[in-house]
């Protein structure tokens, strides 16, 4: 439920569903602006404007050898 001082929920769900709508280069109005405000950020705290993380498993780690002997693979 919204707020009272908020449009009727058709209102907003009919704006929401434009800012959706992806254009020629399959990206939504949504998706621009959410990308400006994460580099606007990062900018001010001087962080590159993409992130680079890498994630490692230990429990896949641990059975990196011997997944291929049992026939099982986490990642597939």
């Amino acid at each position: 439920m919204l707020p009272s001082d908020y449009p009727k929920r058709q209102s907003m769900y009919y704006h929401f569903r434009v800012w959706l709508e992806k254009d020629e280069t399959w990206v939504s109005v949504l998706d621009k602006v959410l990308q400006k405000l994460v580099k606007q950020i990062r900018d001010e705290y001087l962080r590159r404007d993409k992130t680079t993380f890498g994630i490692v498993d230990a429990q896949s780690v641990q059975n990196a050898d011997t997944a291929e002997k049992k026939d099982y693979d986490a990642g597939n």
